[in-house]
């Protein structure tokens, strides 16, 4: 399964509770914009130093077994040309979380391979995301999502990186990914 960084993220916006549901909003240091990367984008209002919990990524609390099964059904949509987005962050403990709801602004964060925030995991299981250096405003936040080697041709990158290899796959397979396409571009 496709996942966001193994075991850490961060917040900082209000929550409150609507129809049994945490609904996450957008800090008024956040807005949301048009993004070079892709799609929609979350980017900085004002200034955001370093190390400041700038968003909590917010969703459904759901069983690692369900998480399988909903990535399954992600792949299946995916084979038959529909969204094949992920929003499932797996957490440390029993849980994960499905981020791929409406009250989850956070879900709007894309990935960089030189990304200016993390994700970082609290002892209770919550996911944040944190500026991992000082964000000017009108800057776009991004993270890596840390996907597994597994899919990833199903994952291109648009983030336009140097460091970039074309997919989103963890910083630690990267090599793993540009050995596969040199041999590939070999005669």
């Amino acid at each position: 399964m496709s996942s966001g960084q193994p075991g850490a993220h961060k917040l900082a916006g209000p929550r409150a509770r609507a129809g049994g549901r945490r609904r996450g909003r957008l800090p008024a240091t956040l807005r949301l914009g048009r993004s070079g990367v892709h799609g929609w984008g979350v980017f900085a209002r004002d200034f955001i130093p370093e190390g400041e919990r700038v968003i909590e990524y917010v969703g459904e609390r759901i069983t690692k077994a369900e998480a399988e099964r909903r990535d399954a059904a992600r792949l299946a949509r995916l084979a038959a040309g529909g969204d094949g987005c992920v929003y499932v962050f797996e957490t440390r403990t029993r849980h994960d979380i499905d981020g791929g709801v409406t009250w989850n602004p956070a879900r709007r964060i894309n990935h960089s391979c030189a990304p200016n925030c993390e994700a970082e995991e609290d002892d209770h299981g919550r996911i944040w995301i944190v500026a991992r250096r000082d964000l000017a405003p009108g800057e776009e936040l991004t993270y890596d999502y840390g996907f597994s080697l597994e899919e990833w041709r199903g994952h291109p990158c648009r983030c336009g990186a140097p460091e970039c290899v074309g997919y989103i796959v963890a910083r630690g397979q990267r090599w793993r990914v540009r050995r596969v396409l040199a041999a590939a571009a070999r005669p």
